[in-house]
């Protein structure tokens, strides 16, 4: 027979799998050759996971269909349900681990990395979600990941942690999150080969029990495929490769998320082993229901798949009214899943934004990264607000680059704006204020990294000349307009409490002559600062927000308007 051309992705984890192949066919007396190839996927940093899915496939599998391989190998966990007919699976390798890991920075008193790997220990969902901090952030674009994690830590903030296991691995040693979950199989083949350098193996780790937190679909799995006309041609391969149980627990997995109507992003975890299905399933909108402020219940199976009766979760979103004689937030944030979460503390809040915000597509920047340009070099997109998060949103649809560059929210608020909308953030700041966000970019980005700051046409260069004082290469735009909204009049007593969430929905109060109730919080020094120098507000105290606003408005509500 011919030499046989392997077709892989280009990472060292893609290469190990490769590698698998080759070995074995070459063992079995076959000519072969790898044949490496770059996809859009390796090359995206953005945290639009829906953007970019398949994208690792289709590409290797497009080399097949052009002949320039004769195999693919893959991460069963990556197939589409769905792939295209003209390509077939050829071979499933024979399973490895399944197991998720939580890895975060090294702690005395627990394995590292390299102890669990000798190890098969295995921890609690509860005893592992409870070494994230209060506020915490934790690296994963997995919707199933992201909905486990909410739903027993709706504190946890997501961020987009993309690229080859080193990537992300380095993004934890760099600080940019509290704790990162990747998949156990991955690191261990890593390891095997001693890929993994000696600062990844010193990190602490958790392996998550299954029985709590099934994993994806084909975890652990190895698949290659070939094209549908060749399959008669490659038996001899098949036979070699094909791991029959391996082959009945995956295809079985695959068929049960086809039946839930999902793909690699449901919120299911899907584990069959000789005949037992382990499932978890979150209600397929747990997104929209957490960005409600509500909590959502996961459908759970453990037993034999042929008593599998699959029924969804489903979990309508209905509007709770409440009704109080009592003091109320009036709140110029606007925030929808804000209202919703102190609601559900028992805080009547009244949603009152005053500014309308306009974004200026012209002045936002396109084609800005050069062709051929190394991803380490991109710049970083920094979102300083909520509304600079919704208009850079906007800006991406039309803009592709923007999808592909890292981006940078200033603190919890702006991070679950862009969550609210489908993207997760590269990075949160968790600052408070531009001071404390000057500081983290100071400590956390390289003066290689251009920063791209899209301000209002009402915002100050403070931020702008304080980040280019330090020696990074700023470029900031007026990116949205900000203008006062209308109001005729809103009902308020003064034991009522506004929060002002910026410097200009302080002026725009005023313009609009709006009642003033006896206490104030606001979001950040400078909102302090603008409420302190207009006399409108003389009467009235004022306090900053310290901490997440929903954990720092009711904690203020209980100490000073009662439970």
């Amino acid at each position: 027979m011919k030499r046989i051309r392997i077709g892989t992705r280009t990472s060292n984890l893609a290469i190990w799998q490769a590698t698998k192949v080759k070995e074995q066919l070459e063992h079995n007396g076959f000519e072969t050759e790898l044949v490496g190839i770059s996809t859009s996927g390796d090359k995206s940093l953005g945290g639009d996971l829906s953007s970019s899915v398949g994208q690792f496939i289709h590409a290797v599998d497009n080399e097949l269909m052009r002949n320039n391989i004769d195999i693919a190998v893959h991460s069963s966990k990556d197939v589409p349900v769905e792939i295209n007919q003209e390509i077939s699976n050829l071979a499933y390798l024979e399973r490895g681990c399944t197991s998720d890991l939580l890895i975060f920075p090294s702690k005395p008193g627990f394995m590292t990395l390299e102890e669990l790997f000798c190890s098969d220990l295995e921890t609690s969902l509860d005893d592992a979600m409870s070494i994230i901090p209060k506020s915490g952030t934790v690296g994963t674009v997995s919707g199933r990941r992201q909905s486990f994690v909410l739903g027993k830590r709706p504190d946890i903030i997501p961020i987009a942690v993309r690229g080859q296991v080193e990537t992300r691995l380095k993004r934890l040693k760099e600080g940019r999150v509290d704790a990162i979950i990747l998949a156990e199989i991955g690191l261990k083949r890593l390891f095997e080969i001693d890929a993994l350098d000696p600062w990844i193996l010193e990190f602490s780790a958790f392996r998550i029990t299954e029985s709590e937190w099934p994993t994806a679909p084909g975890q652990g799995s190895i698949s290659v495929h070939c094209k549908t006309e060749d399959f008669e041609l490659l038996k001899e391969i098949r036979k070699i490769l094909n791991h029959p149980e391996t082959e009945k627990d995956v295809v079985a997995e695959r068929e049960i998320l086809t039946t839930l109507g999902g793909g690699c992003l449901y919120p299911a975890g899907i584990k069959v082993n000789n005949g037992i299905v382990n499932m978890q399933i979150s209600p397929k909108n747990w997104k929209q229901i957490f960005c409600n402020g509500l909590k959502f219940d996961n459908t759970k199976y453990n037993g034999p798949i042929v008593d599998l009766a699959i029924r969804l979760p489903q979990q309508e979103i209905t509007e709770v009214i409440h009704q109080s004689d009592g003091p109320k937030l009036i709140s110029t944030l606007n925030s929808e899943r804000l209202a919703k979460v102190l609601s559900n503390y028992g805080i009547e809040t009244l949603n009152q934004p005053v500014i309308e915000l306009i974004p200026i597509e012209k002045n936002w920047p396109s084609n800005f990264l050069p062709n051929g340009s190394s991803r380490s070099t991109w710049p970083y997109l920094i979102l300083t607000s909520p509304f600079a998060a919704k208009c850079a949103i906007e800006m991406a649809q039309s803009n592709s680059e923007l999808n592909r560059i890292q981006w940078l929210a200033i603190g919890e608020g702006t991070a679950r704006a862009c969550f609210m909308r489908g993207v997760t953030v590269s990075i949160c700041a968790k600052s408070r204020n531009s001071a404390e966000l000057i500081d983290f970019i100071d400590k956390k980005i390289s003066r290689e990294i251009c920063l791209m700051i899209p301000r209002s046409n009402v915002a100050s260069r403070d931020l702008v000349n304080s980040l280019t004082d330090l020696g990074f290469n700023v470029e900031s735009w007026i990116g949205y307009e900000n203008k006062t909204k209308q109001i005729d009049s809103i009902e308020m007593s003064e034991e009522d409490v506004l929060l002002l969430s910026s410097p200009s929905s302080a002026r725009s109060w005023v313009e609009n002559s709006l009642p003033i109730p006896k206490n104030i919080l606001c979001m950040g020094k400078a909102s302090q600062e603008e409420i302190d120098s207009l006399d409108y507000f003389s009467k009235s105290s004022v306090d900053i927000l310290q901490g997440p606003t929903a954990e720092f408005v009711s904690k203020w509500w209980k100490n000073n308007r009662g439970d």
